[in-house]
């Protein structure tokens, strides 16, 4: 962002993140031979990528695994990625280890999982690096992807028209998360191999995104998928795997998920590096949004359906509430905000050579070390951990967040990383829009204060063109649900500018 330099930040969020989640389960009826099936992957329309399952017999019992590649355009830079999940349960349907890997980008991050009775065991292996972390123990009524499919179709063919699971999908990470189906009605729909009967289920869940819809076959088979975005439809459509990849292959320009994101407001803000104050009015265009928080100098007000939403450089910071002053995963080392990693530690200790014992201080010392020292600005990743970040020296805002998150966490001061809009004068090809961003915030005497690490070294930490809408410790980006949550802002936004405008 920000090609005419201060007047914005310089680096965009990496959509593929939010973009990653928006799947659906791929899990399939009990078959006593390996059932491998294939998905054409689309958005908006176009073509951009595809996904299979497979589910075969193992010693221990069941394993179920899916594969997804997708190719998506960021800014007019391919994205080109391939992430797997993968679990094996045993025959009384309890999940006994599982793992997932996410490759593309220049990327490479394996995790694996051990279900233990008192723990869940995480192994990450990111380059050369190998970390391993203890998670409490899963829910009692979690159910690992054979299992839950085996009830999920005894209640679909005894007529249930609602049912919910506690459900895992490897590849969103190792803790379970509801998912709650309603049948609709019977559709015919057309697919590679003709016209197929099917019945229409409406999910809804934490990962789920409002409105995911899915046609299942007479045998339970899943058909079709649909998750309405601000992107356009990310639809899973079954098909034959040699289809599947030729529509990728044929496939012109990418899906933009990039551009296709910025939302326009009424008119365009002054120079957000000289203002103090921004007062918006922020509405949804279609589906309800979720209200923004009040967080750090952002206060919120709900106004008929509508929120004003005013950032002030010149009021104190919210105090945090409770719950966040003793959240312990705003210090812990996760597979994205890794703060135990050796170079990070390295950065950290170089860039507070002689600085302050003053906390303020310290953060903003560590904001400028990160500006410097990614010094390639750019959007080839989707979301690397601030151990990449680190090594590689590159980045676009996400990099940035993370990474700045890492060093605050190695000095004991608690962070996490905030999800919205930056407002921009210049980039994509795109003028005087507010475009998708990351930032981080520490917590630092009880409050809760911001820091963009893709603002230049030395200079403002924050301006109010920044509009928060959500929070998120990353203990697991691939399960977030903060991602999910911002699905119904993403092209659902009207922005008009109250105070603050050019």
């Amino acid at each position: 962002m920000g090609m005419r330099g201060f007047r914005a930040n310089r680096v965009q969020c990496g959509i593929g993140a939010i973009i990653s989640l928006a799947g659906v389960s791929m899990v399939q009826p009990v078959a006593d031979q390996p059932l491998e099936r294939w998905y054409e992957v689309r958005v908006g329309g176009k073509p951009a990528g595809w996904t299979r399952s497979v589910e075969t017999r193992v010693p221990e019992g069941w394993r179920s695994e899916s594969e997804t590649r997708l190719r998506l355009s960021r800014g007019g830079l391919m994205l080109d990625s391939t992430s797997t999940g993968w679990m094996i349960e045993n025959e009384a349907g309890q999940e006994v280890r599982g793992g997932r890997t996410q490759t593309g980008s220049g990327q490479s991050v394996r995790a694996s999982w051990r279900y233990e009775a008192d723990a869940i065991v995480e192994s990450t292996i990111d380059g050369d690096r190998i970390t391993e972390r203890r998670l409490p123990p899963v829910a009692a009524d979690a159910v690992p992807p054979h299992a839950a499919e085996i009830a999920a179709e005894a209640l679909r063919s005894a007529g249930t028209a609602r049912f919910s699971q506690n459900l895992f999908e490897p590849s969103q990470g190792p803790v379970a998360h509801a998912v709650h189906a309603t049948r609709e009605k019977n559709e015919t729909i057309v697919t590679p191999q003709g016209m197929i009967e099917t019945t229409r289920w409406r999910l809804a869940g934490d990962l789920v995104p409002a409105g995911t819809m899915e046609w299942r076959g007479a045998k339970g088979e899943l058909m079709r998928s649909v998750s309405p975005t601000g992107l356009g439809d990310i639809e899973s459509l079954a098909t034959t795997e040699a289809a599947a990849k030729a529509s990728l292959e044929r496939a012109g320009s990418a899906p933009e998920v990039l551009v296709a994101s910025f939302a326009s407001p009424d008119r365009p803000l002054a120079d957000v590096s000289k203002l103090r104050r921004t007062r918006l009015n922020i509405s949804s265009l279609a589906a309800p949004l979720d209200a923004p928080p009040s967080i750090g100098v952002q206060r919120v007000k709900a106004m008929n359906g509508a929120f004003e939403v005013v950032v002030d450089l010149d009021v104190p910071a919210l105090e945090a509430t409770d719950v966040d002053r003793s959240n312990p995963a705003y210090l812990e080392a996760s597979p994205a905000i890794d703060c135990k990693d050796p170079q990070v530690l390295t950065l950290a200790q170089t860039a507070l050579v002689d600085a302050s014992p003053d906390l303020q201080q310290r953060s903003e010392r560590l904001r400028s070390a990160v500006f410097n020292h990614l010094n390639r600005k750019n959007l080839s990743s989707a979301l690397a951990s601030a151990s990449e970040a680190v090594r590689t020296r590159s980045g676009d805002c996400t990099e940035h967040a993370v990474l700045l998150a890492a060093l605050l966490r190695t000095q004991g001061i608690p962070s996490r990383v905030v999800v919205g809009l930056v407002w921009c004068e210049r980039f994509a090809g795109a003028s005087d829009v507010f475009g998708w961003h990351l930032w981080t915030q520490a917590l630092i005497a009880g409050r809760w204060i911001d820091l963009d690490a893709t603002l230049p070294a030395g200079g403002s930490v924050f301006h109010p063109g920044h509009v928060a809408l959500a929070t998120t410790a990353l203990a697991d980006p691939a399960g977030d649900a903060a991602w999910v949550r911002l699905l119904s802002a993403i092209g659902n936004l009207r922005i008009e500018v109250l105070d603050g405008a050019r």
